[in-house]
This record gives structure tokens, C-alpha cells and sequence, in this order.
């Protein structure tokens, strides 16, 4: 089942079955049009075989951020100018690919390779390079790879896109290991922030350059840590749930509450602004990968807020003593991440 339409915006991405399959791989996409509450934002599940790739491709209206959950990938992307930038993924990595580059990626491992792709557009479009090249006339391909035209009039033109494809033999090019412009690994970064409910490691902006429109934040919740109630002002967010079991409320401006528990494989949406928080709900730690609309994402929590305003006026918001209030911690800046321990 997809949409879980008692809670709109929570969505089974791995109960929702494949829109591309072959013997190579498979990609299950969650979009506006299957879930309905996306905006700015969505993602798909990618599985390469071993020997699997997806087919070179580009995206003409969203750029894309693909977090890596398993295996050894090889990704390479071609860019206005000639740029050429190839270089292995592993689980923990990051790949951002801009609006428009050609780009492929290939299992180059012995075990599955499992990528989450967030894009910053709720109904992404894909154009392939196969199809690319089925649609122009023959002389026109020969003009271009200055070859007689007869060269292509073996293709097949009636044939449909690879998309998800497996090559007879893939050899992994001897790559230093150098930092690069699309690429950023995630999880051997330190988490700049961390205490006894769990921790976050954070790509964005600042850590991440290349980063447009688009942010990914890993967080993991310990048992009983909870990411505290709060909102980004610029930004909407899409939790993707990788491990454990965790529950999420959520207030609308129209007064509407939705509480509701995520398990693995599910993802969930929260439009910018919307109060929301998110609890282990399980006796192992919660990871989530989560994707945001803007290249620097803005919080408000309440540990912060309520430390904001006087007990005077906080007492005659939520009609209790001022002396009642006393006990209340006057935090400067939002704690993030809460309980644990």
C-alpha cells in the first residue's frame, strides 16, 4: 500500500510497488501524483544488481541528492563545459547532481546497491540517453559522431529506454581518493551535535558547497530521544525511515493533529512552517535519512521559544501561577535533540 490515507502525510515508500523494474534493478518513486501531500521535495528508492546501472539520464526540472543505505556504486556526470567528475559512492555517501547534468550510476559491488534520491521537485522528470538517441534521424547522428549514417540505422528505434540496465562485465576504474565537487561523505563526518537522545550529521550549505535548493540531514534518535517540537521557517522536510520505529505529531494551521508511527521503509512529509516531532518509539536506536527544500534549512524549536518569553506572560498564556513557571529552563537557543539516556 502507498498513501496511507488516514495519515496524509505518510506515505510507504517500500510497501508501494515498483514503477521500474527489470532483472537489473528496480525504482519505486514517491511523487506528488501518488503521494499527494509532496511539495518541493520527493524521492525514490533505487536497487542495482550487481553489474546493475541505471542508464546515463538527466533531470530537466529538479536537481537530485542521492544518500547511499548499501553497497559500492560508481557514479559519473557529465557537465555544461565538459566537465567529467566519476567517483565511488559507499553507504554513508552523498551525490548531488545538478538540474539538467547527465549522470549515471552503476553497482560496481558484490551485494545490492540501495540509494535514497531526493529531488527538489514534487514531480521530477526523467530524459534517458538511449531514448535520446532513438529519436534523431539517422544523418543528423552520423553529422554529430561524424560517421556515415547507415552506422545507426541498426538501432533499434522502436526499442524502449534501458533505464535500469546490467553490463556483461564491470570494471572499477582506479580512482584517487580525492575530494569532490558532487560527492560528500556523510557519515564519517562528526555530528556537530550530540548528547544522550542521539545525534545529527548535517549536509547542507555550509558542509556541502554544491548543494542548491535541496538539504539532507542524518539523524538517529536513542532509545527514548526525541528530535524536540519544531518547525523551519523556509523550508519543507521529507523523513525518510532507514532503521527502527519512531512517531510523529504534526499540527496544521487549521487546527488538524496528526499522530502517527512510522516503521522502516516509510517516509513522511512536513510542509514548511508546520509544528511537528519525531520520537523513538522502539528499544533500538532511530535513523532516519531527512530531506529538506532549501540548501540551508531553518529551525525553530520550543525549548528555545519558551525560553524566549517571560514566565509573566507564559502563565497568563496557559493560565497557571508565574511562581508555577519558575522551574521552566530559560534555554537561549533550541536544544534539537531531547531525552535519551
Amino acid at each position: 500500500m502507498g498513501n496511507l490515507k488516514q495519515f496524509p502525510h505518510l506515505f510507504g515508500l517500500n510497501t508501494t510497488p515498483p514503477q521500474k523494474v527489470t532483472e537489473a534493478g528496480y525504482r519505486i518513486t514517491a511523487t506528488a501524483e501518488n503521494f499527494p501531500a509532496l511539495k518541493n521535495l520527493s524521492v525514490a528508492l533505487l536497487v542495482l544488481q550487481p553489474k546493475g546501472f541505471r542508464e546515463p539520464h538527466w533531470h530537466p526540472n529538479a536537481a537530485e541528492l542521492s544518500y547511499c543505505i548499501q553497497g559500492k556504486a560508481l557514479m559519473t556526470i557529465f557537465s555544461p563545459g565538459a566537465g567529467h567528475d566519476t567517483f565511488l559512492i559507499e553507504a554513508g555517501d552523498l551525490a548531488y547532481v545538478p538540474m539538467g547534468f547527465m549522470h549515471h550510476v552503476e553497482n560496481v559491488g558484490e551485494s545490492e546497491v540501495k540509494l535514497l534520491i531526493g529531488f527538489d521537485h514534487e514531480n521530477p522528470e526523467d530524459l534517458n540517453l538511449s531514448d535520446s538517441v532513438k529519436v534523431m534521424p539517422n544523418h543528423i547522428l552520423g553529422d554529430t559522431c561524424q560517421l556515415d549514417a547507415a552506422f545507426f540505422a541498426t538501432l533499434k528505434k522502436d526499442a524502449k529506454s534501458s533505464f535500469i540496465a546490467s553490463e556483461s562485465q564491470t570494471a572499477i576504474p582506479t580512482l584517487a581518493e580525492a575530494t569532490n565537487t558532487y560527492k560528500m561523505r556523510l557519515e564519517a563526518a562528526a555530528p556537530p551535535i550530540q548528547n544522550a537522545g542521539g545525534w545529527v550529521k548535517m549536509s547542507n550549505g555550509f558542509y556541502f558547497p554544491a548543494l542548491q535548493n535541496i538539504a539532507v540531514y542524518s539523524l538517529v534518535l536513542a532509545k527514548k530521544g526525541a528530535r524536540e517540537p519544531h518547525w523551519h521557517p523556509n523550508a519543507d522536510e521529507l523523513n525518510c525511515l532507514i532503521k527502527g520505529t519512531a512517531r510523529i505529531t504534526l499540527l496544521s494551521p487549521d487546527g488538524s493533529v496528526d499522530t502517527f508511527d512510522m516503521k522502516p521503509g516509510d517516509i513522511s512529509f512536513m510542509p514548511r512552517g508546520y509544528l511537528h516531532h519525531i520520537e523513538n518509539t522502539g528499544s533500538e536506536d532511530v535513523h532516519f535519512a531527512i530531506f529538506f527544500s532549501h540548501k540551508f534549512p531553518s529551525d525553530l524549536g520550543l525549548s528555545g521559544v519558551l525560553g524566549a518569553y517571560s514566565n509573566n506572560l507564559l502563565a497568563a498564556l496557559f493560565n497557571v501561577p508565574v511562581a508555577f513557571l519558575d522551574q521552566l529552563p530559560k534555554h537561549q537557543r533550541d536544544l534539537l535533540i531531547v531525552g535519551g539516556g
